[in-house]
């Protein structure tokens, strides 16, 4: 019933302190100069109907795309996920998803058939 070393955890820590509350280097996050971005749209189908609208081109910037990925969400009151640098809308949205672009005066263009 006593604490034996297979119980315990370990802890590894340096001069600062515990090291699992480090914060790590950010992330480098580019800037985002939307006249010149050009993204991509994809509609994509599984074999039992689903269908996803896949976003690719985007900047290397988390917290933008973040941003994009729920705003087109929200406003189409679809699910989605933005993961892997894409942006997954589910549904067959890829007008709704266009004309948003558009409104924000984003460019992009389609991709495939």
């Amino acid at each position: 019933m006593g604490n034996t070393l297979k119980d315990a955890k370990l802890v590894w820590s340096d001069e600062e302190g515990d090291l699992r509350k480090k914060k790590g280097a950010p992330d480098a996050q580019e800037e985002v100069d939307e006249s010149i971005l050009v993204l991509c749209l994809r509609r994509l189908t599984t074999g039992k109907g689903r269908t996803v609208i896949e976003i690719t081109g985007l900047p290397n910037n988390k917290k933008w795309c973040q941003k994009l990925s729920k705003t087109i969400k929200k406003k189409l009151g679809v699910g989605g996920s933005y993961k892997n640098g894409i942006i997954e809308v589910h549904g067959e949205k890829l007008p709704e998803v266009s004309e948003l672009l558009e409104s924000s005066s984003l460019k992009f263009k389609k991709v495939g058939g």
